[in-house]
């Protein structure tokens, strides 16, 4: 490991990096995640075994096309729990399978936009499952899509510790996951069952187009907008309207707001939006 000899984070220094990390991500810093934006850069200048955050930078500029998923990785964000802000699925299970099986749904299709190390994207799929569990289940894709390629490799493993699926039901618990012995007591594996019905991929929300054919009838991107200027948030709402089924629902975190920065989506319950047609 190296030795940060450079302690502070300059003020030209952070709003070079601060620059950066918008142009990428989106992602707007301000004066107050200085400090935290030093932290996580300086784990990561100890492990190239630099000495500063102007050799960090330079190390990045010159790698740009490498480094640069490492380093969005050290800045991102990544708080997430099984069944948060349960009345989404909720809404799934008593009103959006019910309409979509009465209608004669073929293929459900499902985005997890901002999917983290995958607790809501395997929330979803526990959802659909119980939906189905004495139906006949149409054929079910969901896509989970991070820029942060660390936590996807959780997401992919699907393996959680004991304090991350407390909040998950008993029975759902020993129905979806299995449960580790001897060196791996204490944790817990999605069963096959998930995971077939789950994609995960590197996506930048940041990026002009995404690479993503098909609508999906139900899009969630909670507790992400938050990070992005209102012009950031206008285009990725426009663009998760091109992405959206007119049936289709948008979901977002518990402090997000929709309606004053695009007039594209009308509320449907709490953080819970239509598309306008």
């Amino acid at each position: 490991m190296g030795i940060l000899r450079d302690y502070g984070l300059s003020d030209p220094q952070f709003c070079r990096f601060k620059k950066l990390i918008y142009n990428e991500s989106g992602i707007k810093l301000s004066g107050m995640k200085k400090a935290l934006l030093q932290a996580r850069l300086a784990k990561r200048i100890r492990a190239l075994e630099l000495g500063s955050f102007e050799e960090y930078y330079n190390y990045l500029i010159d790698n740009y096309q490498t480094e640069k998923y490492n380093f969005i990785n050290v800045i991102t964000t990544n708080k997430t729990e099984f069944f948060r802000e349960s009345k989404h699925f909720h809404f799934i299970r008593d009103v959006f399978l019910p309409m979509l099986e009465q209608r004669g749904q073929g293929e459900i299709r499902i985005w997890s936009a901002g999917c983290s190390t995958g607790e809501e994207a395997y929330t979803i799929a526990i959802t659909v499952r119980e939906y189905y569990k004495n139906r006949l289940m149409p054929p079910v894709k969901i896509l989970a899509t991070d820029i942060d390629t660390g936590v996807l490799e959780k997401a992919e493993k699907g393996i959680y510790d004991i304090d991350h699926v407390k909040k998950i039901n008993i029975d759902l618990l020993k129905r979806y996951f299995l449960r580790g012995t001897g060196e791996n007591a204490g944790l817990f594996k999605v069963k096959r069952s998930l995971k077939d019905m789950i994609y995960f991929r590197r996506l930048n929300l940041n990026e002009d187009t995404y690479p993503m054919k098909k609508k999906f009838d139900l899009i969630f991107c909670r507790n992400v907008i938050i990070y992005f200027d209102k012009e950031k948030q206008r285009e990725l709402f426009q663009k998760f309207y091109h992405y959206l089924e007119d049936r289709g629902r948008l979901f977002l975190g518990h402090s997000e707001n929709i309606t004053s920065i695009s007039d594209k989506f009308y509320p449907e319950g709490s953080t819970i939006y239509r598309k306008v047609i």
